[in-house]
């Protein structure tokens, strides 16, 4: 708790051992691609987790990073499982393996304290008869969620009808498709196409793909077809959301005759029908959004132990950015907390006090 607001990371990361992914942990060097000057540092300061590095980022010393930030809870997302099931050199099975490998991994690792952890699975998007299996087996786990690439793997948008069967288990699971970008999996990634640099790669990827994933979900119908799928779009800022949303509704609007006849609803209804964004602690233009979309559709999230990652102030400097700009305790309350809570489907679960 952190002055008298409880706090729940909504986008955190566990650093999984490389037992693991067994015998696919051997793909190392091989199933990312990432420039030498990438910062590689967890939170830019091994020092200050010593604990966590000592101790190989178990869920006790996790708890106890998250304690001294005054996180109450928080929901894991994995960080060498961002890249490994979508290694190209895995056959289906291969990935749907790693998949459930990790799932079952991190879900005993959230039992450590289950009033305190939740997490977010994996599937093997390359085989959806696959994914579908797995999603259903994540969720009889207790994991909140399933994590899906923003990118163009396997010949398809997130918006493909290909999908269809995944999202309609997800939903009728009750938990959350979870778009995170990871900058270095083999596959398409937009900047990597004219730029070598980290900078420009990391600054265009995450929200660009976010952007192009989006598009697809919206444009292509894939919230139409499945209006209980709730999305979140993570990692990413929040400033290129009122402005993607607006132009997203003018193409909709404009092809209504055409393409987009199949639509029911504006991109940005859609938004407020089934979807979250995240903010984290450096995103200086998270109240613009509140004022867009709401507070109920903005979580915020920490990206711990990251490298761009704050540690201990992330929640310290958040909040008081966030009361620089003029959110209010109430709003804040609802990014740290309510809005969370209600969007991964965690009331009853986590009751801190």
């Amino acid at each position: 708790m952190y002055e008298g607001m409880r706090v729940l990371d909504a986008d955190a990361h566990v650093v999984e051992p490389g037992h693991v992914f067994g015998t696919w942990a051997e793909l190392a060097g091989d199933f990312i691609d990432l420039p030498p000057t990438t910062p590689m540092i967890p939170c830019g300061d091994a020092d200050v987790i010593a604990d966590q590095l000592e101790n190989g980022f178990d869920a006790a010393s996790y708890l106890r990073a998250m304690d001294a930030q005054g996180i109450d809870a928080v929901v894991l997302y994995p960080s060498v499982g961002l890249f490994v099931p979508y290694a190209p050199q895995l056959d289906p099975e291969g990935s749907a393996d790693a998949c459930r490998s990790y799932n079952e991994w991190v879900a005993e690792y959230c039992a450590t304290d289950a009033s305190r952890m939740a997490a977010v699975g994996i599937v093997p998007l390359v085989d959806v008869d696959l994914a579908v299996r797995e999603a259903k087996h994540l969720a009889g786990l207790g994991l909140v969620g399933a994590l899906a690439r923003p990118n163009h793997l396997y010949d398809r948008n997130l918006g493909d009808p290909a999908y269809d069967p995944l999202y309609e288990a997800l939903a009728g699971e009750g938990v959350v498709l979870a778009v995170h970008e990871g900058l270095g999996v083999r596959g398409p990634t937009i900047g990597s196409d004219r730029f070598s640099s980290f900078a420009a790669r990391h600054v265009l990827s995450h929200p660009m793909e976010q952007m192009a994933a989006m598009t697809s979900l919206m444009l292509d119908g894939a919230l139409e077809r499945h209006p209980e799928l709730r999305v979140a779009f993570l990692e990413s800022g929040t400033g290129w959301l009122p402005y993607w949303l607006d132009r997203l509704d003018d193409h909709r609007e404009w092809m209504e005759d055409s393409e987009t006849k199949g639509l029911s609803l504006a991109p940005s209804e859609y938004f407020a029908r089934q979807c979250a964004i995240s903010t984290d602690p450096e995103d200086h233009l998270v109240a613009g959004t509140v004022a867009t979309v709401g507070a109920d559709h903005v979580v915020w999230a920490s990206d711990f132990p990251h490298p761009d990652a704050l540690f201990p102030t992330a929640v310290e400097e958040s909040v008081a950015d966030a009361r620089g700009s003029g959110i209010d305790d109430a709003t804040l309350s609802s990014l740290l907390w309510e809005t969370p809570m209600r969007f991964y489907g965690l009331d009853g679960r986590f009751a801190v006090e």
